[in-house]
């Protein structure tokens, strides 16, 4: 957190808002959690969006640590059933998604600098949910982190996959078959016991 967001967040009162941006591959989604428009640098984020509504719900952040992926759900209400259909298009699945937290100056109506991203993730899956009152589109985000989890199943031991790695690096032009079917790398995994020979003096081994 910037110095000048710790001084904001000092004052006796403070106006903090949420910002939230979903890229989507022909439009960006720019939402606040207010009826107010929010100007940062290029960007303005409006409490409605023109074409997607409003956000409904989103689901508390925390900070910590361990060993799962950071992820979130929230929603948006789109104000028609095109709308919603749209937005859950196939096409949006790995939209970007970044949400941050803002303190706005009240006098000037201006972003302190700069916002706390609060997620960086991207667009999971929608699923469109309806009642008698409410068309709502529950969004799963899922953490950017999880490309790291992708498996490499198109990985093998040929020319094209090499040089689509490392293109003009020939090392393979001359392979055309192979029964190998492991991946690059040692083979077993190391020991925890290290084992030195019996004629091993001073760091000169003898080998007989």
């Amino acid at each position: 957190m910037t110095p000048a967001m710790n001084a904001a967040l000092g004052q006796r009162r403070v106006m903090l808002a949420g910002l939230l941006r979903i890229t989507l591959p022909n439009y960006t989604i720019r939402l606040c959690d207010g009826s107010i428009a929010i100007r940062w640098g290029d960007e303005v984020f409006t409490g409605r969006d023109a074409l997607f509504g409003t956000i409904g719900q989103v689901e508390a952040i925390s900070e910590a640590t361990g060993d799962t992926i950071p992820g979130m759900d929230m929603s948006l209400i789109p104000p028609s059933l095109e709308a919603a259909v749209r937005l859950c298009s196939p096409d949006n699945q790995g939209s970007p998604v970044r949400m941050w937290l803002a303190v706005v100056d009240r006098d000037t109506g201006l972003i302190v600098p700069d916002p706390e991203l609060l997620l960086a993730g991207e667009v999971d899956t929608m699923t469109l949910e309806q009642d008698s009152q409410v068309l709502e589109v529950q969004i799963a985000v899922a953490s950017v982190f999880e490309r790291l989890f992708e498996p490499d199943e198109g990985a093998g031991y040929s020319d094209s996959f090499h040089q689509s790695i490392w293109p003009g690096e020939l090392g393979m032009s001359n392979m055309t078959g192979t029964k190998i079917n492991e991946l690059w790398g040692p083979g077993d995994k190391p020991s925890a016991v290290t084992t030195v020979p019996p004629f091993a003096v001073r760091g000169v081994q003898r080998f007989f």
